[in-house]
């Protein structure tokens, strides 16, 4: 299994939990999101649909500021870097001498 395979799997099997905490049906979940039955079930079951229905799920589950959140800048280490200049803003040029060793 490709390690996006899991993510997606992962993913579906924590929204089916989080369905089932809401004592809602697919096909509840599918009218309040405004997909159909079988999307509900192609996510929950680790299968990839378009992001605009998966974003409609998150949406009538009340999640969609978990994947918000979880994408924000301040919570991706690279990004928070960058932001803060910890990262040089050039790399010197290499001179002649630096390549046999000698600075």
């Amino acid at each position: 299994m490709l390690p996006e395979d899991n993510v997606l799997l992962t993913i579906g099997k924590q929204l089916e939990i989080a369905r089932l905490a809401r004592r809602l049906k697919q096909s509840e979940l599918a009218d309040r999101a405004g997909v159909t039955r079988q999307t509900i079930g192609k996510i929950e079951s680790g299968q990839s649909v378009q992001n605009k229905n998966f974003i409609k799920v998150l949406w009538a589950l009340g999640l969609d500021d978990v994947l918000c959140r979880a994408l924000a800048p301040e919570n991706d280490q690279l990004s928070t870097s960058l932001a803060f200049g910890s990262l040089p803003k050039r790399i010197k040029n290499i001179s002649s001498n630096d390549e046999q060793g000698e600075f």
